[in-house]
């Protein structure tokens, strides 16, 4: 199977890369930082360049790597402070989770893609709206 791996460079995405090519899917992974590459390469991924926020970019991404099924891991917490104010500390990530996931399954269904995994986060101890995110059950009219 061919999986197209956004965030595959990330704290949870990077631990994904391995196992997926152990079990012999060919990994398309995506890396936003320039220099990330190297590591998705020496794995044995391909690695895409991506702007989440770009939906064109997106788009475009997806349709190139054809691929079965998408994971989508893409936070914006790396070097993140939780401290008291975790709206502002989600705000970048929120917005991956809202925008960026909207760009991935509008680049699902324009590619044909019907398997689509999303990490969420929601926390016990804090009420935030726009912190999780619901996944629907595909196809999405």
């Amino acid at each position: 199977m061919r999986v197209f791996l956004a965030g595959a460079t990330g704290a949870l995405g990077s631990r994904l890369v391995t196992p997926l090519i152990e079990r012999g899917h060919e990994v398309i992974g995506t890396f936003h930082t320039p220099g990330k590459d190297a590591n998705l390469v020496r794995l044995g991924a391909q690695p895409v360049r991506l702007d989440l926020l770009d939906t064109i970019a997106v788009r475009d991404a997806v349709i190139a790597a054809a691929p079965n099924a998408i994971i989508h891991q893409v936070t914006a917490l790396s070097g993140a402070g939780f401290g008291r104010n975790l709206d502002r500390t989600f705000a970048p990530t929120n917005q991956l989770r809202t925008q960026g996931t909207d760009a991935l399954l509008a680049a699902a269904k324009v590619a044909g893609v019907t398997r689509f995994v999303a990490q969420s986060f929601a926390s016990q101890a804090h009420r935030h709206r726009g912190a999780a995110r619901v996944v629907w059950t595909w196809p999405r009219s």
